[in-house]
């Protein structure tokens, strides 16, 4: 067990503690943080060892993708071979917004093997400060997945991430309940652009639907079962 610094993200306090945590992610640490659907776990992308203890933390299977955040449209073009039309699309209509896109990766990018579905890499560009001020400063690649136990609900606020998390992770700050308070949609869209909707969050089916302006939308209702956070 260690020690585990909470920070609140007051005012008067918000720079420093962003600081600390874009510091503490550089160096290899594990840090929970709010976003504007639930609470994250990040680890630095670059850094296998902090990536294994993610996955070792919060008891996630080895099997199951952890996605990137991005801070900018322009950061998705690091990670990925093309947008193809339809994620371009759901990019401008619900980025930055509660939605991961699943795309294939790049093959030139040398990337954490662990993040990555076979060739595909999952992206989100959070409407979240505090994310994206994370992301920005600490200057590494930003992997993260929601702040709990595998199995467990998402947290939305510090006190449950305190529960679960105390002791097993360096830091976490404490910025309030979350806005949204549940889990982000996740689409994949293929390079042939076929969408196939994953896991149902914040984003509906039909609001997925209505922005490919009646194109063929495919759920995948085996992933959708199976993929709690």
């Amino acid at each position: 067990m260690m020690d585990t610094k909470v920070l609140r993200l007051d005012d008067e306090s918000y720079a420093l503690s962003i600081e600390e945590a874009a510091n503490a992610l550089r160096n290899g640490n594990l840090v929970a943080f709010p976003t504007e659907t639930v609470y994250g776990l990040g680890a630095n992308a670059d850094d296998t060892e902090a990536v294994a203890r993610l996955y070792e933390v919060k008891q996630r299977p080895r099997e199951k993708q952890i996605g990137l955040l991005v801070c900018s449209l322009d950061g998705v073009k690091l990670w990925v071979q093309t947008i193809p039309p339809n994620a371009k699309l759901l990019m401008e209509t619900f980025w930055p917004g509660p939605l991961t896109i699943v795309l294939p990766g790049r093959t030139d990018r040398n990337v954490c093997p662990t993040i990555k579905g076979g060739n595909e890499v999952g992206l989100r560009f959070p409407d979240s400060k505090v994310a994206q001020d994370i992301v920005r400063l600490a200057k590494v690649p930003v992997v993260a997945t929601s702040a709990n136990i595998s199995g467990m609900p998402p947290p939305i606020n510090a006190e449950q991430v305190i529960r679960d998390l105390s002791g097993r992770i360096e830091l976490i700050l404490d910025g309030g309940v979350t806005c949204l308070q549940a889990p982000s949609t996740v689409v994949r869209v293929t390079s042939a652009d076929a969408v196939e909707v994953v896991r149902i969050g914040v984003i509906s089916m039909e609001m997925v639907y209505d922005c490919l302006k009646q194109k063929q939308v495919i759920k995948n209702y085996e992933d959708c079962v199976r993929s709690r956070p």
